[in-house]
């Protein structure tokens, strides 16, 4: 690969931060809780009562925007080990441990209180229908280290057959759709996880090359366009529902990926290709920069603990006794921006408590080397 400077970018930082702050605003603003006849809560999503608002999943819906991001830090950091002298596979090795050391402890505290949940009684299906809830977008997670370990052959690829591999892939995320939509089984639609989001992927490879910053801008308009023109026509068709976030009794453009959420992933590619110049000069500000790397700095973890929040909150209005507003009526409306503030707040005071925890951690990790120094002398 073309050599590229050491410096940060932080263009890169800021598409990662905002397509993780859109899963969680997106999660918090969809969650449509409602009693059934039964009076037992049930979980759904706002679109199936509003279903006019799909025009905002092309634009908030950013998961293209992860993986793509995801391709420039996994080929950056392949470069920095390799420059290092470790081997692609001892960096794939620590790439994993890396994305999964997170995970771990949040999986094993939301089975923990799921279990005790149910030991104390709690209702069996609100209970697991929660969990799962809480527990589905860990899909981003198993994807991305899928597309890590990954990453050192697709990089050959890359450097070996150029545009080529991101063209059989999107050709090949069409066929694999082709035989989803025929058959009419998810399961056969599954390869597109990686077909589909590894596009994404490579596109973030020649980024982080320069390749793409090396295209006219006129070029990057006429893909942008004809992207976005495919993208309305297969959205027009009966094959595929216009909205990206899929909704009960509609097949779902993301789960698996579909043809629509490929083109997806090539209008925003170039749609924020399109918006880099105007951007990036307010990115490295004494103002906008530690903002920005606090932002990326916490954006995992927040996207982790931000359904969490949800629950807990939901538990404690619902235990008060309060009245859930009917999702999509006009009080769900006028009273979800001191909800999504409150959610915001709550989330805030987990994150700040997890750094207290790391920062107590860390400082006893740096006594006990001075302790037993003490204690030997």
């Amino acid at each position: 690969m073309t050599a590229t400077p050491a410096a940060r970018d932080r263009f890169a930082d800021l598409l990662r931060t905002t397509a993780l702050g859109a899963v969680i605003l997106g999660h918090w603003t969809m969650a449509a809780v409602r009693p059934d006849d039964d009076e037992v809560l049930r979980v759904g999503n706002v679109l199936s009562d509003a279903p006019w608002l799909w025009p905002a999943t092309w634009v908030l819906v950013l998961i293209p925007l992860f993986f793509f991001v995801g391709g420039f830090s996994n080929a950056t950091s392949l470069e920095r080990a390799r420059a290092r002298g470790r081997t692609a596979r001892a960096w794939v090795r620590s790439r994993v441990v890396g994305l999964l050391r997170p995970v771990a402890p949040f999986v094993l505290v939301v089975l923990a209180v799921v279990g005790a949940a149910l030991a104390l009684g709690a209702p069996r299906t609100l209970t697991l229908t929660v969990a799962v809830v809480v527990l589905m977008p860990m899909w981003f997670v198993a994807v991305y280290t899928v597309l890590a370990v990954l990453t050192p052959t697709m990089l050959r690829l890359d450097e070996r057959y150029g545009v080529r591999v991101p063209v059989a892939m999107a050709l090949g995320a069409i066929a694999v759709d082709a035989v989803r939509i025929a058959t009419d089984v998810p399961l056969t639609g599954y390869a597109n996880y990686v077909l589909v989001w590894g596009l994404a992927q490579q596109l973030g490879f020649a980024y982080r090359d320069g390749r793409l910053l090396r295209l006219p801008r006129r070029t990057v308009a006429v893909w942008f366009v004809l992207a976005l023109a495919a993208m309305a026509a297969a959205a027009a068709s009966p094959l595929w529902a216009e909205s990206m976030v899929g909704t009960a009794g509609q097949r779902s453009p993301m789960n698996p990926p579909s043809t629509l959420a490929m083109l997806h992933v090539l209008v925003q590619v170039s749609g924020v290709l399109l918006l880099r110049p105007a951007v990036v000069p307010h990115l490295d500000g004494p103002r906008a920069a530690p903002v920005l790397d606090r932002a990326a700095a916490l954006s995992m973890r927040a996207f982790l603990w931000h359904l969490p929040v949800v629950v807990v909150l939901t538990g404690a209005w619902v235990a008060a006794g309060l009245p859930l507003p009917e999702p999509g009526s006009g009080t769900w409306w006028w009273t979800r921006p001191p909800y999504l503030a409150a959610l915001a707040a709550a989330l805030w005071l987990v994150l700040a408590a997890g750094d207290r925890f790391r920062r107590s951690r860390a400082g006893r990790r740096a006594a006990e080397p001075q302790a037993l120094a003490a204690d030997a002398g």
